[in-house]
């Protein structure tokens, strides 16, 4: 089995959500004896430590930049994916079984002669178009809310273009696969979950009441989340004895001013830290407070592997399967959330079973290798309705 997985960025290291989920799928892909090559067109040049990393694993890696400028925004494709468009002339390897696309941006591959009569598998990580316009509501500057709006409607568009060429699609969220599925009858669709990227689960940490968020921290539906708790969470805990919020994640340069300018005290802030395992390990519980966005909120499941119990929005937790009072606390106006949290710092064995329920979940579920075996083995029209039985 000869497969390419074609990237909108470098999927190493596994620092954000995007980046967990393709990198371990490539891991267990490589597993399972498949011959995979790599091909990315990113903003950024890995560095050659990364680079070397990737290489232990993938057979080949091909590399090309983005490239864009006023002109592509006359383009009726979104300027996420027309920046991309050097995909269409990369030199890559030949003779693939399968082409991943990692997401809709990397739809030029799709016109690329040297991947031609290849099987083409589309990763759906969000609902482009909704996710677009989500961020348009989280946006404060006009000119944001313009692009993001423009943004929204040119991937409505891109959806029937891709579904043309795509064979199979994988879907990170059940939600957005069953509305795909009806809309779509005829498509190979599957619900794919996330990968499971810890062998063995972090057990419970409830020596202090630190409330953890990660994410990243340059992304305005990011933002707007831990701007809402600090605005109508946060100041009621204050008299939670032991209470302290830790949030942390890339800023991607922009600082983190605007945290500490809301002036609040028992607040922790790690910008870009190199690894999250400490201050993981340094939590009683999660938040997601997530008000807008698309797809699965991964931080939800990275958290419940890293042994912390989630408190989360309804957005923060749709497409993953997880059940209020059953795995996780849902919770999406203040006085809810705040009477979440506080029932779980108040009572530690109610912690503890919630993050066990929610643990045990995820392993039956989100077991990529036998998905992914089926999928790229027998194809998905054979296999979708045990398959969907499993994981739902």
């Amino acid at each position: 089995m000869k497969v390419l997985v074609v990237c909108s960025d470098f999927p190493y290291p596994a620092d954000h959500g995007g980046r967990v989920d393709t990198w371990g799928r490539i891991k267990i892909m490589s597993e399972l004896g498949w011959d995979i090559d790599l091909a990315v067109c990113g903003k950024y040049e890995p560095s050659p430590a990364d680079l070397e990393a990737v290489k232990r694993v993938v057979s080949e890696v091909y590399l090309c930049g983005r490239s864009s400028g006023i002109v592509d925004l006359l383009s009726p494709l979104p300027l996420q994916v027309q920046s991309r468009k050097r995909l269409r002339s990369l030199q890559v390897g030949s003779g693939y079984d399968h082409v991943l696309l990692e997401g809709d941006y990397v739809y030029p591959i799709l016109h690329n002669p040297q991947v031609s009569g290849a099987n083409m598998v589309l990763r759906v990580h969000n609902n482009e178009s909704a996710y677009f316009k989500s961020l348009g509501r989280s946006a404060r500057k006009a000119v944001h809310k313009l692009y993001y709006w423009m943004e929204s409607i040119k991937f409505a568009g891109l959806q029937k273009k891709l579904a043309q060429h795509v064979d199979k699609y994988l879907f990170i969220s059940s939600k957005e696969y069953d509305v795909f599925k009806n809309e779509y009858p005829h498509k190979g669709s599957l619900f794919l979950p996330p990968p499971i990227t810890r062998e063995t689960f972090e057990t419970s940490h409830f020596a202090a009441k630190n409330v953890v968020f990660i994410g990243s921290l340059f992304m305005p539906n990011n933002r707007e989340a831990v701007e809402w708790y600090l605005k109508h969470v946060h100041p009621r805990l204050l008299n939670e004895e032991g209470y302290k919020l830790i949030i942390a994640g890339n800023s991607r340069g922009q600082g983190t001013q605007w945290i500490t300018d809301y002036g609040l005290s028992r607040i922790e802030v790690h910008d870009s830290p190199k690894s999250l395992d400490d201050i993981y390990r340094s939590g009683y519980l999660f938040i997601n407070p997530m008000r807008n966005g698309a797809g699965v909120k991964l931080k939800t499941i990275e958290a419940i592997q890293n042994g912390l119990p989630v408190v989360s929005t309804s957005v923060g937790c749709e497409g993953t399967g997880l059940v209020h009072r059953e795995h996780i606390m849902i919770a999406d106006q203040p006085d809810d959330f705040i009477h979440a949290v506080k029932s779980l710092l108040d009572d530690w064995a109610y912690a503890g079973k919630l993050l066990s329920q929610s643990q045990s979940y995820i392993r039956k579920h989100y077991d990529h290798k036998a998905i992914l075996s089926g999928v790229f083995g027998s194809g998905i029209q054979e296999q979708r309705e045990p398959l969907i039985k499993q994981v739902l």
